[in-house]
């Protein structure tokens, strides 16, 4: 149930409280026919109690939301038609609770200090009702009669009011929470199409590097095999079997990767994968090792490994080059450096961005807080170097 809905609701009811009310003091009239003294007393009385139930069911409703000079208007309209009223009253006594209705909605609408000026006011008319005519004695027996049902009207009141309160407050934080799972569940899936991205970049990331490195040097070796067949069978068959050789390695690559979708476990130190790297194609590298080897994370050791991956394959596709060099070096203690360079006919853009082998190799490396620099050398050919902490 919404607060609109609440709201309603306790209109409805109040309306119903202040209707009974009413209705049993002015049942009063028939019961006690003796206490009538005069037919205009009893006109108005009925007129003000009318004009009394209209303000508090139409006018309490209409001043909701108004703001403090709207509701001090109402309850001192009010009051001064409950005060006429009371002193106009052919009858006494019960007839007083009549004002128990306006004390309830006060304590609903205004604030504390307010709420008890009108309850004392109400409270103070009844007793000098009885202690103008009878004095302290009038006034004390009024102050007992009248005091219980101020008091349980007064303390019911306020009960229902927190607890109406408490309700509404339940609602709102329920709404709240509401909103929150909702946003919660946007973000989770948001977060999930995001983790699905990188997942993807990553396996392309993988095939890219892995499976293109070694169908490159794979058809490297077969064109190579076509053009010696003719004349040099032999050497044909070498590097057909070099082909096949590198076509096994590839599909344990393949198994590798799918089999740990994070790091290259069970594979050799480093320097090791790097020698073999080397010799898996044209021009046959030279490799250099600086400084003392060292243990690096798989990750590490994974983006160094496909970095100079890429770097050898762009070289056999692209460099016509003679001859490269692969230089590993420890000797930094915060990072490992990987440097490559050949002496092919390097590029004609002075850093090179294109190509989906450099994009992915950079976000690889990006995602370990290293950084990479590709360049034409001075004495001709490209250099590509990698920098990643360790």
């Amino acid at each position: 149930m919404s607060n609109a809905d609440h709201r309603r609701t306790s209109s409805y009811y109040g309306a119903f409280a202040f209707a009974s009310v009413i209705l049993s003091c002015f049942m009063g009239f028939f019961a006690h026919q003796h206490y009538y003294s005069s037919e205009w007393m009893l006109l108005l009385t009925f007129l003000l109690g009318a004009l009394y139930t209209a303000l508090s069911i139409l006018g309490g409703a209409g001043i909701e939301g108004r703001g403090a000079k709207a509701h001090a208007i109402y309850y001192a309209i009010q009051c001064a038609v409950l005060t006429t009223m009371i002193f106009v009253s052919p009858i006494r006594g019960f007839f007083g609770i009549i004002v128990l209705p306006l004390c309830a909605q006060a304590i609903f609408d205004l604030r504390p200090r307010f709420a008890a000026l009108v309850n004392v006011y109400l409270f103070g008319m009844n007793l000098a009702l009885w202690a103008i005519p009878y004095g302290w004695n009038g006034a004390s027996e009024a102050f007992f009669s009248y005091s219980t049902g101020f008091a349980f009207t007064i303390v019911f009141t306020i009960i229902t009011r927190q607890a109406l309160i408490a309700r509404r407050r339940e609602e709102k934080l329920r709404q709240e929470v509401e909103l929150a799972n909702r946003q919660l569940c946007d973000y989770a899936e948001q977060a999930g199409d995001l983790a699905t991205t990188r997942e993807r970049n990553r396996l392309a990331r993988e095939i890219h590097d892995g499976v293109g490195h070694y169908l490159t040097v794979v058809k490297t070796q077969l064109d190579a095999a076509a053009a010696l067949l003719p004349a040099q069978p032999e050497k044909a068959r070498e590097s057909v079997q070099k082909a096949a050789r590198l076509t096994s390695e590839a599909l344990e690559d393949v198994r590798r990767s799918v089999g740990t979708l994070r790091t290259d476990t069970g594979r050799p130190p480093l320097p090791e994968v790097l020698k073999e790297l080397a010799t898996q194609g044209e021009p046959v590298a030279t490799l250099a090792v600086e400084g003392t080897p060292r243990p690096l994370s798989s990750a590490v050791e994974h983006a160094l490994f496909r970095a100079a991956q890429e770097g050898l394959t762009n070289i056999r596709k692209h460099a016509r080059a003679t001859n490269s060099l692969l230089v590993l070096d420890f000797r930094l203690p915060q990072c490992i450096r990987l440097e490559l360079s050949d002496n092919g006919v390097g590029t004609t853009h002075p850093a090179p961005h294109s190509g989906y082998g450099l994009i992915g190799l950079r976000e690889r490396i990006e995602l370990l807080g290293g950084r990479i620099e590709t360049a034409n050398r001075l004495d001709g050919g490209f250099a590509l170097t990698v920098e990643v902490p360790a």
